[in-house]
């Protein structure tokens, strides 16, 4: 079996392992954990979302602050920082900060994008107004691809018709998210191997939730397939805030651990000894408990 040579990480604890958080915390703990997290190999980070939804956005009030005190940090060490935005005044207040990179989420599910106030029309609209933003390269962060738990199917012919509009209203690259955790490594290869008819690995990065535990198994089957560029969280925190017991992203540290112990380089090469010992620190000690869904 051959796998890459190289892969290539995003941390977004900062963005998906905190965006539940019941406790919101202070700027000046976020600077230094987000800081650490570039110290101990991150060469690519979420920092945040930008929104204006009074539960999404809640952690993130001092997004302007923490860019601030970030993004001088992450340059001088050529750490890329990107983010989340929900609409083309949130992409806007990004560049402004200085961020080239974001995210835009578009569900391939009807019934989870009502769960954020979205509807196709209006998510393909928002994409390409940020897409002709100058400066600024966007990502359609494509929800659900996996399976949605709402009930509604997400066939592969559904994903590749999002996924090719997408590109063509200006996305610079696709996300390809398994928002509930539903995929299993079988159908996993099935769908990917649907994206390589059209796409190529280096346009793809993946978006795994661990919520049965098939996380790493899937994105090792994504790896035998060619794809080298996978989102990460510290210690598995995260999950979607819509989606009812959503658990968190592939831990960083056991991905870190399996390319290592698979020989497979990274980036930068990450030390896990430095990634186990940020496990107890204040970050983990913050009532971590989720929001209530409605």
């Amino acid at each position: 079996m051959n796998y890459p040579s190289l892969v290539s990480l995003r941390e977004v604890a900062p963005r998906d392992g905190w965006q539940k958080f019941k406790t919101v915390l202070p700027t000046e703990v976020k600077r230094e954990l987000i800081c650490s997290m570039i110290d101990y190999g991150a060469r690519e980070l979420e920092i945040g979302v930008f929104s204006s939804d009074p539960v999404r956005g809640r952690q993130y009030l001092d997004l302007e602050p923490l860019c601030q005190a970030v993004l001088p940090y992450a340059a001088e060490r050529g750490v890329k920082v990107t983010a989340l935005v929900e609409s083309v005044e949130a992409a806007q207040r990004a560049r402004a900060l200085g961020i080239r990179h974001v995210d835009f989420f578009l569900s391939v599910s009807d019934a989870f994008g009502q769960g954020f106030g979205s509807t196709p029309d209006r998510a393909f609209a928002t994409l390409e107004a940020i897409a002709n933003l100058p400066d600024l390269q966007v990502q359609a962060a494509l929800g659900a691809v996996f399976g949605c738990p709402f009930g509604d199917a997400t066939p592969l012919e559904k994903t590749l018709a999002y996924a090719q509009r997408a590109m063509e209203l200006g996305a610079s690259s696709l996300g390809l998210g398994d928002s509930a955790g539903m995929a299993d490594p079988i159908h996993t290869e099935r769908i990917l191997r649907g994206i390589l008819e059209r796409f190529r690995p280096e346009q793809i990065s993946l978006h795994i939730h661990n919520t049965e535990g098939f996380g790493l198994a899937n994105c090792v089957k994504a790896m035998e397939l060619g794809f080298t560029r996978f989102d990460v969280s510290l210690a598995g925190m995260g999950g979607c805030p819509v989606i009812p017991n959503a658990k968190g992203n592939i831990p960083t540290e056991d991905f870190v651990n399996l390319l290592h112990k698979m020989d497979i380089d990274m980036s930068r090469r990450i030390g896990a000894p430095v990634i186990s010992s940020m496990a107890g620190n204040t970050l983990l000690k913050q009532d971590a408990s989720p929001l209530p869904v409605k």
